[in-house]
């Protein structure tokens, strides 16, 4: 056992969030962290390192684990990217220390050389044997498996907060850890980083609890699933695809005991209204009594709770009338950003209800060929033309609303200025009587994207362009887009990493790769591994 957690409760501001919950992890064990936005696995997490406590119930770790954990929020540094991860090996640092003060004193005649070199090369033995000469190599290759092989001598304050995330990754990959604990570690990760991180964590022997909402990554890297469901802990063996056919058998189980139950309470039921009536007709004591035994039968059953479904948060896409055939012409295209070539005589065509996939290496180009197709931008050669007919939906991947103090209600009733249609519309996007008037500020991520998507498909729109659409929401409402998105009959191009929907969603990709841009079928791509 490395870590336990045993009943443990948790509130904020008096909403129970952990109730009774029971967790262990054993050596080895590679577990994926599932459960809907707002049910606490980043707090499970901080409970686990120690950063947040229990209001009741028992945490306990193994004497000396050693935790390697990927947070989402990271402390500012200066140093390079590479005096940033060698700093984070402190013992190896005290031992190059010592060595180089050993190599001067081999320099000075009054000492007393024997032993110097006696204590030198103990020094030299323990650092090797702590992995010091190799620890170059590994920080420069895990460096590359991540994308950042180019900059591992930039500093820290110069570089993306994805590629910052990638750093944080491979600094707890680099320690020999115990446990690892990697909160939504694919988020910034281009398909390569995630096919990298997806091999490093198939092969290492150090036990992990990973939350991530990119199911095909739970399915490659996970041995066990578990959820967090009414502040619970709920397991299931096998990987994501194991745990959906076990949860649904599970969901069915309780629902046909939950039935089954419900007629022996209502036959219960009748019987003491059948007692008491006799009793009452008949004036035998003997018919109450044995109505009261019924009673306290029924006053001890445990009643089943009912498989709550989810709510249905996103309602239909309104569509403009069909497009012309040719919806994207790129001819003979190339863009520079800044010195950098990013793509060069490149033509493809998109036409009429395709479903289209960008794909390349991050800063490979994909956001700016998104801004060429949008017209916020101009080719540097070749031409690119929208057909005609052409009404354009347009998700960016951050999303900001002009007026962040304005309430939710007042925002849709803009566009819909009946109120009660306007509840009804946002019913149909998951937001209820209790949301309509919190501030457009005070948004979930995931909250963001469905009141945006609300605005977008209001529009009436025939070519639907997303990026990276399904970063900041969960696994149930990323279902939910796809089932939208399986009823929508425009044309849809996307920029994403989530493998999952990218396979179940789009026909067609636009591969970048070696500044050039080609067209190419999803399964084509699928054979040649290179998704």
């Amino acid at each position: 056992m490395l870590i336990q957690l045993n009943d443990i409760n948790k509130s904020f501001s008096g909403t129970p969030l952990f109730e009774k919950l029971s967790l262990t992890i054993n050596e080895q064990e590679k577990i994926g962290l599932v459960g809907a936005n707002g049910t606490g696995k980043t707090t499970l997490f901080q409970m686990m390192t120690g950063t947040e406590g229990a209001d009741d119930g028992v945490v306990s770790r193994q004497k000396g684990l050693r935790i390697g954990y990927v947070s989402q929020r990271f402390t500012v540094s200066h140093l390079s990217i590479v005096d940033y991860l060698h700093q984070s090996f402190s013992n190896l640092q005290n031992l190059q220390h010592q060595l180089r003060a050993y190599e001067e004193k081999m320099t000075d005649p009054a000492a007393d050389l024997a032993h110097v070199m006696d204590v030198y090369g103990k020094l030299q033995q323990e650092f090797e044997d702590a992995g010091g000469y190799e620890l170059e190599d590994r920080i420069i290759s895990t460096l590359k498996g991540l994308g950042l092989g180019e900059k591992i001598h930039t500093a820290m304050t110069d570089i993306s907060g994805g590629e910052r995330v990638r750093v944080e990754l491979a600094k707890v990959l680099l320690q020999e850890a115990d446990l690892l604990l990697l909160d939504e570690p694919t988020n910034h990760l281009d398909l390569a980083g995630i096919q990298w991180l997806e091999n490093y964590l198939k092969s290492t022997k150090t036990a992990y609890l990973v939350i991530s909402h990119d199911r095909m990554f739970l399915d490659q890297v996970t041995e066990k699933i578990v959820e967090i469901e009414d502040g619970s802990i709920i397991e299931y063996p096998g990987n994501y695809s194991r745990y959906v056919q076990l949860k649904e058998a599970r969901m069915a189980e309780i629902k046909k005991n939950y039935e089954l139950q419900q007629k022996e309470i209502q036959r219960i039921k009748r019987m003491i209204r059948r007692y008491r009536q006799w009793g009452n007709e008949g004036g035998d004591e003997a018919f109450f009594k044995k109505a009261k035994e019924l009673e306290r039968r029924l006053s001890k059953i445990t009643v089943v709770k009912p498989p709550q479904p989810p709510k249905k948060r996103l309602a239909g896409i309104d569509q403009a009338s069909r497009s012309g055939k040719e919806v994207v012409t790129a001819q003979g295209i190339g863009k520079m950003m800044g010195e950098q070539l990013l793509f060069t005589e490149s033509t493809f065509t998109i036409y009429r209800h395709e479903r289209v996939a960008i794909l390349g290496k991050n800063g490979s180009g994909k956001s700016t060929l998104l801004r060429l197709i949008l017209g916020e931008l101009s080719p540097d050669e070749g031409t690119l033309t929208l057909g005609s007919s052409i009404k354009v939906g347009y998700l960016p991947q951050t999303i900001t609303f002009t007026q962040p103090d304005q309430r939710i209600l007042d925002f849709v009733k803009e566009i819909s200025p009946q109120e009660q249609k306007a509840r009804q519309t946002l019913a149909h996007f998951g937001f209820y009587s209790e949301d309509v008037h919190r501030r457009m500020k005070d948004l979930s991520g995931g909250e963001g994207v469905r009141l945006y998507l609300l605005w977008l498909f209001h529009k009436e729109i025939n070519f639907l362009i997303l990026d990276e659409p399904t970063n900041h929401l969960d696994i149930y409402a990323r279902e939910e887009i796809e089932e939208l998105l399986s009823e929508y009959t425009g044309t849809l191009l996307a920029v994403t990493h989530d493998r999952y929907f990218l396979q179940k969603n789009f026909e067609e990709a636009l591969v970048i790769a070696d500044q050039k841009i080609y067209k190419e079928s999803i399964d084509v791509l699928n054979d040649s591994s290179d998704l």
